[in-house]
């Protein structure tokens, strides 16, 4: 019973990272009907800004985590402005394939920047055990997965109570109808990918 408990908070807690990273592809594929294979690499980028910020300069969890949603932000839009935006109207496969090749490179800029070593993290999340039902839980797990509830919870809170969470999800269901209501397509594109990377 003690495994079968340590397992579950493990496996949820991956289960959780996992989540917030799909939850950039539906985000990207509801508002452009674009699958984007390179949301894997957003995370990369993400992961080694706050390696970066945190590992090495020595800066603050919470100033690390801005760090990283900063560039995510930039990332995503920049993605969307200067290398999709020129292909809409264009065939999906030639979408897809432009991802691909964006997975690609993100992946060689990153090896670039910080090489091809495999890199330690230093402990964010305090590392004690929780005692629950006589096994003993990773807390930093369970925090894992309280944290993703939390973002997740705010991105359901966003999508139906927010302007623009609104416009997403009306840019979703038909970009006609958005445009005749005065939504601005480009915008809710490019905020679809700029949440996407931050998401990831």
């Amino acid at each position: 019973m003690d495994s079968f408990l340590t397992l579950t908070a493990y496996g949820l807690a991956d289960g959780a990272v996992l989540a917030l990273a799909a939850l950039g592809f539906v985000l990207i594929y509801k508002a452009t009907s674009v699958i984007n294979f390179a949301q894997g690499e957003f995370l990369l980028v993400g992961a080694y800004t706050f390696y970066a910020s945190f590992g090495l300069f020595g800066l603050p969890v919470t100033v690390s985590v801005l760090n990283g949603v900063l560039i995510a932000v930039l990332l995503g839009v920049v993605v969307e402005r200067f290398v999709l935006r020129p292909l809409v109207g264009r065939s999906a496969i030639s979408v897809i394939m432009v991802t691909i090749g964006l997975s690609a490179v993100l992946t060689a800029i990153m090896q670039m920047i910080f090489g091809t070593q495999a890199r330690e993290m230093p402990p964010v999340l305090p590392r004690g055990t929780v005692a629950f039902l006589g096994a003993s839980l990773p807390l930093h797990r369970l925090l894992v997965i309280v944290v993703a509830a939390i973002v997740l919870t705010a991105f359901t809170l966003f999508f139906r109570h927010t302007r623009h969470g609104v416009a997403m999800r009306a840019v979703a269901d038909d970009q006609q109808a958005a445009l005749t209501l005065g939504i601005s397509v480009r915008r809710v594109f490019a905020m679809a990918w700029a949440l996407a990377a931050v998401s990831a």
